[in-house]
């Protein structure tokens, strides 16, 4: 390479100095020391010595500004993503309690809707034991108004025959059990309307309960028939074979064959089978 040219990138290499564009200063320089170098060029020394200490100098100052800035940069991101990442765990840690929150809202939503359904269930069971109550206390007046004209008129009677025929004509007809059976097909006819004014739908509902060729259905002119009269009674609540066998003047015995011939004729579990009469007609 000509003295010329390397000269020139000298000269280049001190503008570009004196203009504060250090890095391509530092490389002219240095390739214009290495281009003369390898031709063998003689080299300005006066110039190379007072210019090269400069350039590298002012160089190294840059190099070590940057390296400054890249640390500082450095730092900068490294807390920038330290407070990222707190940033997160703090979101996730309140996403948690947010999902922790709902959850137990959305559990607590679930025990009240349960709460209010049993407390409508039990308002239902209010109302239909009040109802029941109400019916039956009236009705319970209406048969005691009758009984005590049934009692006096059966007294008139007695004192009727016993002027006209005597002890014997009494006797007579105390021994005679029509007067007890009237008495109780009146008794449980009026059972039987009370209850299907109570339960209008009895007949049908139970009978859906029941295979369709074990269906029970009362013979015509009768409302209810033993087994109806059984059932009807648990679902007023009365379940002790005991009460149900003196109410209906059967014994035990017939009463549990009675119950356990009719669950196992019911369309689905037959351990359910009560629990579900229970269920008839609810108010």
């Amino acid at each position: 390479m000509p003295s010329k040219e390397y000269r020139a990138l000298q000269t280049l290499a001190l503008i570009l100095y004196e203009e504060g564009d250090i890095n391509r200063a530092y490389n002219y320089i240095n390739v214009s020391i290495n281009d003369a170098l390898e031709a063998n060029t003689r080299m300005n020394i006066p110039f190379i010595s007072t210019v090269i200490p400069v350039i590298s100098q002012a160089y190294q100052k840059e190099m070590k500004e940057k390296d400054r800035l890249q640390i500082k940069l450095i730092w900068f991101i490294s807390v920038l993503l330290l407070a990222l990442v707190a940033a997160i765990i703090i979101v996730y840690a309140q996403k948690k309690k947010v999902t922790i929150a709902e959850r137990n809202q959305h559990l607590t939503n679930i025990q009240l809707a349960e709460l209010n359904n049993k407390l409508l269930n039990i308002n239902a069971k209010l109302v239909e034991s009040n109802s029941i109550k109400e019916t039956y206390i009236v009705r319970y007046m209406d048969l005691c108004s009758e009984y005590i004209n049934h009692v006096d008129k059966y007294r008139s009677g007695l004192n009727k025959i016993a002027k006209e025929e005597g002890a014997t004509g009494v006797m007579k007809l105390l021994k005679s059990p029509a007067d007890l059976e009237d008495e109780l097909k009146e008794f449980y006819a009026n059972f039987d309307a009370t209850f299907l004014h109570l339960f209008p739908n009895f007949v049908e509902q139970f009978n859906s309960l029941l295979e369709e060729d074990k269906r029970i259905i009362p013979k015509q002119g009768k409302q209810l028939n033993t087994a109806l009269r059984i059932f009807a009674l648990i679902r007023l609540g009365i379940t002790d074979s005991v009460k149900i066998a003196e109410f209906l003047r059967y014994s035990v015995n017939t009463i549990y064959n009675y119950r356990v011939k009719i669950r196992n004729s019911a369309i689905n579990s037959r351990d359910d089978f009560e629990k579900q009469v229970m269920m008839v007609g609810q108010f």
